[in-house]
C-alpha cells in the first residue's frame, strides 16, 4: 500500500471478517484495475486509486455487506502537533536556535553511553523516576518479551538499540517491503527509551509513516499482523485526529476497535499516547473530535507529565487516561524556560544533531525531547518487564487483564486521589509493578 498524495483511497469495513475474500472477489472481478488490499481478520478492505470508478455504484453494489465505508485520514505527523502554551516556547527556541548556526555542525568521533550514564544527567531524571533508581532491573530486564514499535522505523545501526532490534518480522508498509530505515527519527527515539528500560527485550519495528507521512490503515495492518506475531506489547506513538464526515469517523473508529480486539484477544497489550495538543478529550468528545487509537477500549492510553509531577503542558487528558509517565518539558512549575525538565533518547546517528541539541552539546545520535510519544514507550517497557517476569515465575504469559492490574498496583497516584482526567490511575513505576508480582 505505498502512498502516492495522486491517489484516493476508500476502505470498506464488513459486517462480517468472514466474508472478506467474497467481497475482493466481487471488487476485483467488477473494478480489474483497482488495487485492493484486505485485513481479513477485522474484515478491512481498502482500494486504491478509485478516482476513475462510480464511487456511489460501488458502494451501491457492496451495501449488503458493509457495516462502514469512506476515505481513511492519515497520520499526524509525529510530534508535529504540540501546541504552546504562549509565545514563550518559540520565542526561547528560535533563540537557541540562532545561537546553535554559529557552532560547528557535529561529531561522529564520539562513544555511545548508555541513556542512564552520568553523562547525561540531568536529562535522564525520566528514567531513574519510573524505574526507582534504575532497580527494575535488578528484578527483570525483558528477556521474555516482545515489543511491536508502530512507527517511523529505527536507525539499525545505533549501538544503544541494534541488539534489541529483529528485522526478521519488521515491515514497511510505505514501500511494502522489509526496509525499516528511519527517515524521521522519531521510532528511533522511541526505541532507545524501550532497550533501556527493558535491555534484554526484543524491538520488532513495523514502519508506517515517513517524509511523505502515512495512513491510518498502516497502523492497523501493522497491529494484526504485530498481534499475529505473537507481541506481548504494541507501542503505538502515532495517532489521528477525526475532523472527518460521521460516516468517516464512525469508520475508523470501528476499525481500529475491531484491530484492538483482535490484539487484545491475541493477548498482545496495546499502548498508545492521549496526543499532544493540550486538549481536554471530554470537551473534544462533545465536538465529534477524537484522537485515535488512544481512548478506545482495549488500548492503554498515555498522558505526560513532568518532573514535578504536573501535567506536562502539551499533553492532552481526560477521562480515557489510563495512566501517565514523564514526557519531558521546556517550562519547570513557574512556566520559565527550563531545558533540565526535558528529557533524552536516542536519535539515528547518521542524522545531523538538531540545533537546539547542539547549542546544550548533546552527542550525535542523541536527541532531547518532550511529548506523550516518549511517555507511551515508558508504559511499554514497563508492561513487557511485568510480562517477562510474571513467565518466568508462573511458567504462562499473563492475560492483558492482569498486565493492567500490574501496572495499576505499581503506580503513584501523583493527582486527585484515585483515577482522574490527567494522569488515570497514576504516574507508571516499573520496579513497583514487579514487586508486586514478587508478593
Amino acid at each position: 500500500m505505498k502512498k502516492d498524495e495522486s491517489q484516493e483511497n476508500y476502505t470498506y469495513l464488513l459486517k462480517s471478517s468472514e466474508q472478506t475474500k467474497e467481497v475482493v472477489e466481487i471488487i476485483k472481478s467488477q473494478y480489474p484495475s483497482l488495487k485492493v488490499t484486505a485485513i481479513e481478520e477485522i474484515g478491512l478492505i481498502y482500494v486504491e486509486n478509485p478516482k476513475n470508478v462510480d464511487v456511489a455504484k460501488m458502494e451501491n453494489e457492496l451495501t449488503e455487506y458493509t457495516a462502514a465505508q469512506g476515505e481513511l485520514p492519515d497520520l499526524l505527523p509525529p510530534d508535529e502537533d504540540t501546541v504552546t502554551p504562549n509565545q514563550a516556547l518559540n520565542e526561547v527556541k528560535q533563540s537557541m536556535l540562532e545561537e546553535a548556526k554559529e557552532l560547528n555542525p557535529f561529531n561522529t568521533n564520539i562513544p555511545f553511553p548508555s541513556l542512564s550514564s552520568e553523562a547525561f544527567t540531568p536529562f535522564n531524571w525520566y528514567l531513574k523516576d519510573v524505574t526507582s533508581d534504575h532497580k527494575s532491573l535488578s528484578i527483570d530486564e525483558g528477556e521474555r518479551s516482545t515489543i511491536a514499535l508502530i512507527d517511523s522505523g529505527v536507525d539499525l545501526g545505533h549501538p544503544l538499540i541494534k541488539e534489541n532490534i529483529d528485522v526478521t518480522l519488521a515491515k514497511n508498509y510505505i514501500t511494502n517491503d522489509g526496509d525499516v530505515t528511519d527517515e524521521l527519527g522519531h521510532g528511533t527515539t522511541i526505541a532507545g527509551i524501550l532497550s533501556n528500560m527493558a535491555p534484554e527485550t526484543t524491538i520488532v519495528p513495523y514502519k508506517v509513516v515517513g517524509h511523505a507521512g502515512g495512513e491510518s490503515v498502516w497502523v492497523i495492518d501493522a497491529m494484526i499482523d504485530a498481534a499475529n506475531h505473537d507481541s506481548d506489547v504494541i507501542s503505538v506513538s502515532v495517532g489521528t485526529y477525526l475532523i472527518k464526515s460521521e460516516t468517516e469517523d464512525k469508520l475508523l473508529i470501528k476499525a481500529y476497535e475491531r484491530a484492538l480486539k483482535y490484539a487484545k484477544k491475541k493477548g498482545s497489550v496495546v499502548v498508545a499516547s492521549a496526543g499532544n495538543d493540550g486538549f481536554d478529550l471530554d470537551e473534544l468528545k462533545k465536538m465529534k473530535f477524537k484522537h485515535l487509537p488512544g481512548g478506545l477500549h482495549h488500548v492503554i492510553t498515555v498522558s505526560s507529565n513532568t518532573k514535578f509531577n504536573t501535567l506536562a503542558y502539551y499533553s492532552n487528558f481526560g477521562k480515557e487516561v489510563d495512566f501517565s509517565a514523564p514526557g519531558g518539558s521546556l517550562f519547570d512549575e513557574e512556566g520559565f524556560t527550563d531545558t533540565n525538565g526535558m528529557i533524552i533518547t536516542t536519535f539515528p546517528i547518521d542524522q545531523p544533531n538538531t540545533p537546539l541539541d547542539r547549542f546544550l552539546e548533546i552527542p550525535q545520535g542523541y536527541t532531547l525531547a518532550e511529548g506523550t510519544s516518549y511517555a507511551v514507550p515508558q508504559v511499554s517497557a514497563a508492561a513487557a518487564l511485568i510480562i517477562s517476569e510474571y513467565t518466568e515465575r508462573t511458567g504462562s504469559k499473563p492475560s492483558v487483564h492482569k498486565v493492567v492490574k500490574y501496572l495499576d498496583r505499581g503506580s503513584s497516584d501523583i493527582g486527585k486521589h484515585g483515577k482522574d482526567n490527567y494522569f488515570g490511575k497514576g504516574k507508571v513505576n516499573a520496579y513497583h509493578s514487579l514487586m508486586m508480582i514478587n508478593k
